[in-house]
């Protein structure tokens, strides 16, 4: 019996110093997670560390685009003051070509003889000039006119389609000031082709002198845009054949 009890005394003792195998597994759980914990920080560490230096040369490149943008536009800026320089230059020389070809009656003139007639409009009017197509392409640089009163014209280029004359040009309003023979230039000229008509809208009555007979120049009583159409059986004066005192200056293409 003694032993018995013996060996159930030192049974207890041996079951009792031993961990339950849970603990034991909770352990080794939280030693391995530590471990993922301790990589994982060490990998955060890294990548801030690689933020830092992204960030630096996010900046380093930022500065070099700045720097580049400024470069850039002083070019364009001293590119674009060059080029007006140029442009307003070369107008000039224009401009004064053409003063001086007009001073020296050198242009190509197109139009009705600039003189003082009899008869004039009692009201405003287009006056589209069939009788002086354009001869040649070229560019037209102004109009001239026999002006027996101040006032306002436009110039319309019209282009023949089929039996319709289509507006492919129109002038800004032109200011005449003084009566008399004058010749005024066009902010900038205009390309003709041959066989283009001419026409004038005179925004008040009595600007221009005309005879009949002569010419076979046509009139409606009211203005036209660019794009639009005129049939020429709906111009007036196809029987009174009317010649006015005002043409366009240019220069013509030679053959």
């Amino acid at each position: 019996m003694k032993k018995c009890a013996l060996c159930s005394v030192l049974l207890t003792l041996l079951v009792g110093c031993q961990a339950p195998p849970n603990v034991q597994q909770l352990q080794n759980q939280n030693a391995s997670l530590q471990q993922q914990l301790d990589k994982a920080n060490s990998d955060i560490n890294q990548l801030n560390a690689d933020k830092v230096l992204l960030e630096q040369d996010i900046d380093e490149l930022n500065r070099v685009i700045g720097v580049l943008g400024e470069e850039k536009s002083s070019r364009v800026t001293e590119s674009t003051s060059l080029r007006g320089d140029v442009r307003r230059f070369v107008q000039l020389q224009i401009d004064q070509l053409k003063d001086f070809l007009l001073a020296s009656n050198l242009l190509d003139y197109i139009g009705g003889e600039l003189v003082e007639r009899t008869n004039a409009d009692d009201e405003p009017l287009l006056v589209v000039d069939l009788f002086n197509p354009v001869p040649l392409d070229g560019s037209l640089t102004g109009v001239g006119g026999y002006f027996q009163n101040p006032g306002s014209v436009s110039v319309k280029v019209l282009r023949p389609v089929e039996q319709n004359l289509v507006v492919v040009w129109s002038s800004k309003l032109i200011t005449v000031t003084d009566r008399g023979q004058q010749r005024l230039q066009f902010p900038v000229t205009v390309g003709v082709e041959k066989g283009d008509y001419l026409a004038y809208y005179f925004t008040q009555p009595k600007m221009v002198g005309f005879d009949t007979g002569t010419g076979d120049s046509r009139y409606i009583d009211e203005d036209i845009a660019v794009g639009s159409i005129l049939r020429r059986t709906s111009l007036n004066g196809e029987k009174n054949k009317r010649a006015y005192s005002i043409g366009v200056f240019g220069l013509l293409n030679p053959n």
